[in-house]
């Protein structure tokens, strides 16, 4: 594998030991599992994005902490919805959440649904979660799980019939539950068996789980593919993630006018704060003016009372106060006339305030684009896509029989050698991929020859030189 490996051994799965999960002690064991896992998790980000499906990947923390409830018995690797979309949906999962509730659970996970990786001490598991309190998801589930017919026994919804194929399509090992509960195959899966599974993780505050757990054991025998397997499977349960995880391409719930609502109200609550702001600091400047303007007329005053006594002249005997007053000093001599404080050119003046600037026109918040991502290829045989399908050539050598080795050619164990254990007679077989078995179209296979399906390699060790002959002499 081109990107780093996880290589699971057993001193991995003890550091998550139930008498080490409340130990405060710095752990090295568990923090190399996580830095491990999040190198590893990279590979299936671009295997997502590929799918049109784009994710963060954030990892739990390695510590007990308030996150983990103070117990670190296990480590996960969520791959989940961007910031973008998580800060657009908590706007509409925040109102009418208290902050008992948010005191009580402060992590963020359970808020969204979710793929991941799940290593605790006794097995590692992928799958895809989903807990009640990611409201917006659920009622996006339940409403692709409602039967629009009324009548009794009547067929599900086409919405609940595409979910239900998905499931079908995974491989064997996989099954679906409410918590660590009992599961149930994927291969029997229902609507009505997910709705009550839906109903059950309500009732008991646990997520739906949708996935597939390997033992310890079984991990440590085949830690050189496990690795591999861990990643196709995780690409295999993206079809559920993107049917049952909201978005602005799956919404069920006409939640795209109650988010627009909402943007709208924010927008008004905003411009009403910046018209209260825009009046108050309007009602601040007018006040400072007022009181410059009563400063300055009380220093006019004290210059005035402070100036000497004037003795009347010939000149100013005959005229009007306010013209004397404005026309001569002490000794017949032309007064300066006075300035106020900061008039003129004298240092230190301030500007008087101008007219407060009109009120800010508000924004409307721009929308956040949602990605366009096309559709993944279902797994269901009744919808095939003409222009994806190429006609498989025939195999050289042989045919397609039970125990040949074929490689898949598309789909999430596209280019994978697996042997086929089973024909249906149906135009489909049934695959040993190593640690899983799942059922592919012949169009989706191509059989690999024995002995032409990698030259052989010459040796490389150097041949002896033949020794040089001596000369005679």
């Amino acid at each position: 594998m081109s990107h780093p490996s996880l290589h699971l051994t057993a001193r991995d799965f003890d550091a998550y030991a139930a008498e080490k999960a409340t130990s405060k002690a710095y752990s090295r064991p568990r923090l190399e599992v996580k830095q491990r896992a999040l190198a590893w998790a990279r590979g299936v980000v671009t295997r997502l994005a590929e799918l049109g499906i784009s994710v963060d990947v954030h990892g739990s923390d390695e510590h007990p902490s308030i996150r983990n409830k103070h117990r670190a018995d296990c480590q996960w690797v969520f791959f989940w919805r961007d910031q973008a979309a998580r800060d657009e949906l908590d706007r509409l999962l925040d109102r009418g959440r208290s902050i008992s509730d948010a005191i009580d659970d402060p992590s963020p996970f359970t808020r969204h649904a979710f793929l991941a990786l799940r290593i605790a001490e006794s097995e590692v598991q992928v799958c895809f979660a989903v807990h009640p309190d990611a409201k917006v998801d659920v009622d996006n589930l339940r409403a692709r799980l409602s039967v629009t017919e009324e009548a009794m026994g009547a067929p599900a919804s086409p919405l609940a019939a595409e979910l239900t194929s998905a499931l079908h399509a995974l491989p064997e090992q996989f099954s679906f539950g409410a918590g660590s509960g009992d599961r149930v195959d994927c291969s029997a899966a229902t609507p009505d068996a997910i709705a009550e599974m839906l109903r059950r993780a309500a009732d008991g505050q646990v997520p739906l789980w949708i996935g597939w757990a390997v033992p310890r054991e079984t991990a440590i025998e085949h830690a050189d593919i496990l690795d591999e397997q861990l990643e196709d499977a995780l690409v295999a349960l993206a079809p559920i993630y993107r049917l049952v995880a909201w978005s602005r391409e799956n919404d069920r719930i006409a939640l795209d006018r109650k988010l627009e609502g909402i943007e709208q109200e924010r927008a008004r609550a905003h411009a009403e704060i910046e018209a209260e702001n825009e009046r108050w600091r309007s009602e601040q400047a007018r006040a400072r003016e007022r009181s410059m303007e009563q400063a300055r007329a009380r220093g006019d005053e004290r210059v005035e009372a402070a100036l000497p006594a004037r003795r009347p002249t010939l000149a100013t005997l005959f005229k009007s106060p306010s013209n004397a007053n404005a026309g001569a000093g002490r000794g017949g001599e032309p007064r300066p006339s006075l300035k106020r404080v900061g008039e003129g050119s004298a240092p230190g003046r301030r500007a008087p305030h101008g007219e407060a600037e009109p009120q800010a026109k508000a924004e409307a918040p721009q929308k956040i684009a949602a990605d366009q991502a096309p559709r993944a290829q279902r797994g269901s045989s009744g919808d095939p896509d003409a222009a994806a399908k190429v006609a498989p050539e025939p195999a050289k050598g042989g045919v397609l029989e039970k125990g040949s080795r074929v490689r898949v050619r598309r789909g999430p164990f596209g280019d994978k050698i697996g042997v086929v254990s089973e024909l249906d007679g149906r135009g489909g077989a049934r695959v040993l991929l190593g640690l899983l078995s799942t059922r592919l179209e012949l169009d989706d296979l191509e059989l690999v020859v024995e002995g032409k399906d990698r030259p052989a390699l010459s040796t490389s060790h150097r041949k002896p030189l033949a020794p040089t002959p001596r000369k005679a002499r």
